[in-house]
């Protein structure tokens, strides 16, 4: 009978510690809180993309070592003890352990570190309990709330004053953290950035907050806040939360396919050792203890330029002095008599006698970088300014200078040789006088120089004088050559190449196809310079053909190449952002229309049908939505950038055409910079397709405006003619809506 009640009772306990293991299993709600958001809020979406963008542009730009000494980030923190029982009043002792264990895991300064992993990596991130209420007033950073609430769940109630909770202090400000009984076994959750600012913040149940007071093991070393403070800068689950396929944004975490729970040391998933270490795993708290570079990497992008959570820098929460005044600093606020003048400061600027030039100057995130001086025909410098190391990233300074009558170099410099556009910012810089552009820029290497002149003529090669080392009036020295003469049409060809100039090459032919001058590829020039050519070509009509033979044309991943062709100062094509070709017409000494007859070929608004317009596939369709329509209620949408991206007309016979012209209305929605579409022509059948041209975002176009283009097309067509819009854009929603598109020729009189 002994026996038997000492078995029960064993079995009884080994079920109940099992029950209890289970139990203990961490569990964090934040996921389920993210969808549940993602599903009420459709611009969530759009602005995590956005954030998911700086990110990978911070962290870009971060890896070019520059030689300047990493900044530790500080954030205030507020915590709202809310509670129903006296055990969930935790301590003040309780919430400063937390702080400390934040600060320790954070900085690697934690005394359970390990070398297991040698990408582990102090953060430079820490917590301060806030001194300053949004009041201005004294705290100790903790707020205390009696409630007759048992639990709260995952939907954000206790974040509100209206549903029983605590109002969040402004976010821009504090880091929000409420300390209450969640319930359903679920020990913490958080908000990633880009959710709604009132919400902002992390939960966490007041059992598995802090190391001390009424903490509960496997979780009673405050890693629970230490894993839903990494969800609210931007971390995901070291399992993507997701199988081997899915990932966490972070490249030198291991792929796992699920969470591991305890401390599952050594456990492979994926082929690969499970990093259980991590703080974004599942792991009991004594098991957890390190965030790895990358992971660094990705939470500080936060605080960059224009990071979701960069404004916490500027908090003074935590008894920060305000920032320092200065000369630079755009405020009257140190006895000056102007702004950033006078008192203390340079004089401020009187009346110019002579010539007033002024240069303005929109720094990129480097203004240390850059200086400029402004020299005299003789070499002198007259004016200078820079390096600027205590202007702010992506500020602007705009500095006045008077100058005599004469003519002028403007240099700008940049020590690190990458200009002031467009990797590390969108800087600039002006030079003008009475409102006149004399020199202007963004994309150089370590040097631009720029001539002006102020009161008299400036020299060139068609002031008809002889006034600059030319052999004869206006050729010779830096002009043609004297004894070049063009009989025909000059035509001057200028090519700015991207960072690899041995990938492009070029043609110009006639209507007959044949190849009158070709150039590339360029093996022997250097990336960023430019080509000047000038040839002659007689009357007539021609195709400019460029290539790219990586297919990313000429801009805007590799540098900012371009390209032009003009004709005594006017330009007659242009380009820069194709794939790996683009042609373009151009004629010489031929009006349009001349000797043909203008006819209309085909006009389809869509409201019917998709007429002779073809769909290409699922990312095209024929769209029910009037405010995108230019008229009626149907457009064609073209959205992403795959195999589907566009639409194609029948064949049209158009031998005896010798110009087509393509009319059309498009609506951009949600384009990103450099995302482009084309208008594409092929005289095959389809076979092979030709750009006759590109629309950039930023360059031709902003997103949610209507417009109206026409394209005219000189060259030989076939009887198997085809038109085609193609959009090349992201996998982001982002889409073109395309309406009343109007083809018309000139038919050649028989």
């Amino acid at each position: 009978m002994n026996n038997f009640f000492w078995q029960l009772l064993l079995i009884n306990i080994a079920i109940m510690l099992s029950l209890n293991s289970k139990a203990q299993q961490r569990t964090c709600g934040t996921m389920n809180v993210l969808q549940k958001q993602l599903e009420e809020s459709p611009n969530l979406s759009r602005k995590m993309n956005e954030i998911e963008q700086n990110t990978r542009q911070s962290i870009e730009r971060s890896s070019v070592n520059r030689g300047g000494i990493e900044t530790t980030f500080t954030i205030p923190v507020v915590v709202h003890v809310i509670y129903q029982t006296e055990t969930q009043n935790i301590s003040n002792a309780q919430v400063l352990s937390q702080i400390e264990v934040l600060n320790k895991d954070f900085r690697r300064t934690n005394t359970d570190t390990t070398n297991t992993w040698p990408q582990a990596a102090d953060t430079k991130i820490e917590f301060c309990m806030a001194t300053i209420d949004p009041n201005g007033n004294a705290t100790n950073g903790i707020t205390r709330k009696l409630v007759n609430k048992s639990s709260w769940g995952v939907n954000d109630a206790m974040k509100s004053v209206a549903q029983g909770g605590v109002n969040a202090w402004p976010t821009n400000s504090y880091l929000n953290i409420w300390v209450c009984n969640i319930g359903g076994g679920i020990l913490g959750y958080a908000q990633f950035p880009g959710g709604n600012a009132a919400t902002d913040g992390v939960v966490i149940s007041p059992q598995f907050f802090g190391n001390t007071g009424s903490v509960q093991p496997p979780f009673n070393g405050g890693r629970t806040s230490t894993h839903e403070v990494g969800h609210w800068l931007n971390l995901r689950h070291i399992w993507g939360d997701g199988g081997c396929s899915v990932d966490d944004f972070i490249s030198d975490t291991p792929t796992s396919d699920a969470p591991n729970y305890g401390c599952a040391t050594g456990h492979v998933s994926c082929t690969t050792v499970d990093m259980v270490q991590n703080y974004m795993d599942y792991s009991d708290d004594a098991c957890m203890n390190l965030f790895t570079q990358k992971q660094k990497e990705r939470m500080r992008a936060l605080f960059d330029i224009e990071g979701v959570r960069a404004s916490l820098l500027n908090s003074n929460a935590c008894g920060g002095e305000n920032p320092v005044a200065t000369c630079l600093d755009g405020v009257q606020n140190q006895n000056e008599t102007g702004i950033d003048c006078g008192g203390v400061c340079a004089d401020c600027p009187t009346a110019c006698p002579t010539n007033e030039v002024i240069l303005t100057i929109n720094f990129d995130n480097y203004p240390e970088e850059n200086s400029w001086e402004i020299t005299n025909a003789a070499g002198n410098v007259v004016a200078s300014g820079g390096p600027y190391t205590e202007q702010g990233d992506g500020s602007t300074t705009t500095i006045t200078e008077c100058l005599n009558d004469g003519c002028y170099d403007f240099i700008i410099k940049d020590e690190y040789g990458d200009g002031m556009c467009c990797s590390y910012g969108n800087g600039y810089y002006n030079l003008a006088t009475n409102g006149d552009t004399l020199a202007s820029g963004a994309t150089f290497t370590n040097t631009e120089v720029s001539n002006f002149c102020l009161g008299v003529p400036k020299p060139s090669c068609e002031d008809g004088i002889q006034n600059q080392n030319e052999t004869g009036v206006d050729c010779g020295g830096l002009c043609v050559p004297c004894s070049t003469k063009c009989e025909g049409n000059e035509i001057d060809i200028n090519i700015n190449f991207d960072n690899y100039p041995e990938e492009t090459s070029w043609e110009i032919t006639n209507t007959a196809g044949e190849i009158l001058l070709n150039g590339g590829p360029y093996n022997n020039q250097t990336g960023g310079n430019t080509l000047n050519l000038t040839d002659c070509l007689s009357d007539g009509c021609y195709n400019f053909t460029i290539n790219d033979v990586y297919s990313d044309g000429i801009c805007c991943n590799y540098g900012n190449g371009s390209y032009n062709l003009s004709a005594n100062g006017t330009t007659l094509i242009s380009g820069a952002s194709f794939g790996g070709s683009e042609t373009q017409n151009f004629c010489f000494g031929t009006e349009t229309g001349a000797n043909c007859n203008y006819e209309t070929i085909n006009v389809e608004s869509f409201e019917i049908g998709w007429g002779i317009w073809n769909d290409g596939g699922s990312d095209s369709y024929r769209n029910n939505y009037a405010p995108f329509a230019s008229s009626g209620k149907y457009t064609i949408r073209i959205r992403d950038n795959s195999s589907s991206s566009f639409i194609t007309s029948d064949n049209i016979s158009a031998t005896n055409y010798n110009e087509l012209t393509v009319e059309f209305s498009y609506y951009p929605v949600e384009l990103e910079d450099e995302e482009d579409f084309w208008l594409q022509l092929s005289t095959d059948g389809g076979a092979t397709f030709t750009t006759v041209k590109t629309w950039l975002k930023g360059t031709d176009f902003v997103n949610r405006t209507a417009y109206r283009e026409t394209v005219t097309i000189n060259q030989t067509f076939s009887n198997t003619t085809k038109i085609r819009f193609r959009v090349d854009a992201s996998v982001n929603n982002d889409r073109v809506y395309f309406d009343d598109v109007i083809i018309s020729g000139c038919k050649v009189d028989n």
